[in-house]
């Protein structure tokens, strides 16, 4: 009983230090909710104009065929409740959301 009570206890602190140790995967923003895989349109209907937005590089998807897809990759910052959070899109697709420290 005693051991099966101390595995119970371990188990429940590895995973309080898992799940504290991943990123945001979503935003809010007053009421309103982002997550990754929105699109830019619904983050700027959500949270607004952010402070800062650069183009960081670029990412090619295969298409069919030979086809290439170059898109942008964009990161965009805002300030939520004091901390900035750094939002990562390829294309208009939201794909990243981490706090910038």
């Amino acid at each position: 009983m005693l051991l099966s009570r101390r595995f119970l206890i371990s188990a429940c602190l590895i995973l309080a230090a898992l799940l504290g140790s991943m990123n945001a995967y979503a935003l809010r923003c007053g009421s309103n909710l982002v997550d990754e895989g929105d699109l830019k349109f619904k983050v700027l209907q959500a949270c607004g104009e952010p402070i800062s937005r650069e183009i960081i590089g670029y990412v090619d998807r295969l298409q069919v065929g030979d086809r290439v897809r170059v898109m942008n990759i964009e990161e965009w910052i805002y300030k939520v409740s004091g901390d900035y959070q750094s939002l990562e899109f390829e294309g208009n697709k939201l794909v990243k959301i981490t706090a910038v420290r």
